[in-house]
Formats: C-alpha cells, sequence, structure tokens
C-alpha cells in the first residue's frame, strides 16, 4: 500500500507521536499488534503491512 507524501503526513498526525519513530530513512509506526515500516518510494511512503498481515490472518487457518 502506497500513499502519497500529504496524505502520510495527514495520517501521521492522527497517530500519537510516542508511537512513531523514524530510523534508516524509514518511519515505522508501533501498532497493537505489530510495527509497520513505511519506506520512501520516488514521492510516496509504501508499506507492506496489509499484505504481511493478510499472509498471517491466511496461515493461521
Amino acid at each position: 500500500m502506497c500513499l502519497t507524501a500529504a496524505a502520510f503526513a495527514a495520517f501521521l498526525n492522527i497517530i500519537a507521536f510516542d508511537r512513531i519513530e523514524q530510523q534508516d530513512g524509514r518511519v515505522i509506526v508501533h501498532a497493537t499488534t505489530r510495527e509497520a515500516h513505511w519506506v520512501a518510494r520516488g514521492d510516496e511512503w509504501c508499506t507492506m503491512a496489509p499484505q504481511i498481515d493478510r499472509m498471517i490472518r491466511f496461515a493461521s487457518n
């Protein structure tokens, strides 16, 4: 999943500051279940979190 830089900034603004970490060119959002790593790709910020969550759900069935 990818978001434009403006949409990503809006997303980060609604998350508690203590749940956001920046390191090595990525932004890590510490969610309740696991972390979501966001990486810049051109003008967008992308994460594999939805795909990882889906794989985990199917693997546990």
